[in-house]
């Protein structure tokens, strides 16, 4: 049997979850920006992990958990990844759903997905699910800045989805989406989602992936000098200019993203304007961007010399300016 849904929808973006987001809700007719839904979903976020057994052994990470069910518990209904065990249950589930013109999101991991080539471990990847064919044993996914939809094998979709790669191992992460009641207006929702991502980075969130928070930023400025004495420290500074700036991030370690969420969100809440937000996350988009152009750096020299210090001092800063900018969330946004 083969099966894709009719009007299936992908606008490539810049971000995977973003980009998930925007194709499934615009398949229930609503025109949202890939940016409203990063923000509607509260995707700001900071992780900061270490271990002998990461590759490399020091990660950070600046999106937020569980955007996609953040996202759709604001929009329609409370939802949450979902887990199968069994790979082949797993499939026959995506199957059904799609049989049904309902579409799947679901976390992958691109070293397995063949047509990224990646030489390089990501799980976590979020891509949406549109059709498949029995006959060639086919998947038919959309993913970020693919053009169409990209074809790929059940069994490499199988390893996609049940990567144990660190530090995020996957067990066929899921959910259907199913928009079953009318999205309220904007203006009502945009502001509980600002404030839930404020409260979020101030209070914490813990995942699977540790704690994400402004918290995390401090510790990881404390301990970037002690980077060099990695013995795979030019990884480490490699792979942190790489999720700040590239790997779907929009520049600015999702902070452009953000900021652009915030000046769509001041077009229709006027008042938002008098807060400053979209500036400030405008501004706190190029420290990001400064920071991670020194660990380019580092990652490009012999020696690190004392640029891990000058990356610790600005990580610093942007400690300062994040906190500061989640407290003014909380205590003027209404």
């Amino acid at each position: 049997m083969k099966h894709i849904i009719k009007n299936w929808v992908h606008i490539p973006g810049l971000h995977c979850g973003s980009t998930a987001l925007r194709d499934t809700v615009t398949y229930y007719g609503y025109s949202f920006s890939e940016a409203l839904c990063f923000g509607l979903g509260a995707g700001l976020g900071f992780f900061y992990m270490k271990a002998g057994h990461l590759n490399p052994t020091r990660i950070i990470h600046l999106r937020g958990h569980g955007m996609e069910p953040n996202f759709f518990s604001l929009i329609n209904k409370p939802t949450q990844w979902k887990y199968e065990e069994n790979e082949n249950i797993a499939l026959d589930t995506l199957k059904e759903y799609i049989a049904n013109d309902i579409p799947l999101l679901i976390q992958t991991d691109i070293y397995y997905l063949d047509y990224y080539r990646s030489s390089t471990h990501f799980p976590g990847h979020v891509v949406s699910v549109w059709g498949y064919d029995d006959e060639t044993q086919t998947v038919f996914l959309a993913d970020t800045g693919f053009e169409g939809l990209q074809p790929i094998s059940y069994e490499s979709l199988k390893r996609a989805r049940t990567s144990k790669a660190q530090p995020f191992p996957l067990e066929n992460n899921w959910f259907e989406v199913i928009l079953d009641k009318p999205i309220p207006p904007l203006k009502d929702i945009i502001p509980e989602a600002i404030r839930k991502n404020a409260k979020s980075m101030l209070e914490g969130v813990i995942s699977p992936r540790g704690e994400s928070s402004v918290r995390m930023i401090k510790v990881w400025s404390d301990e970037l000098p002690e980077w060099e004495e990695a013995s795979d420290w030019k990884w480490c500074a490699r792979f942190a200019y790489q999720v700040i700036e590239k790997r779907g991030t929009g520049g600015g370690g999702f902070r452009w993203i953000y900021r652009d969420f915030l000046r769509e969100a001041e077009e229709i809440i006027p008042n938002l304007k008098e807060l400053g937000l979209s500036e400030k996350m405008d501004t706190l988009g190029h420290r990001w961007s400064e920071l991670s152009r020194v660990l380019k750096q580092i990652s490009e020299s012999e020696t690190p010399r004392n640029l891990f210090k000058k990356a610790s001092s600005m990580a610093r800063e942007i400690w300062e300016l994040e906190g500061e900018f989640y407290l003014t969330v909380l205590s003027k946004l209404q």
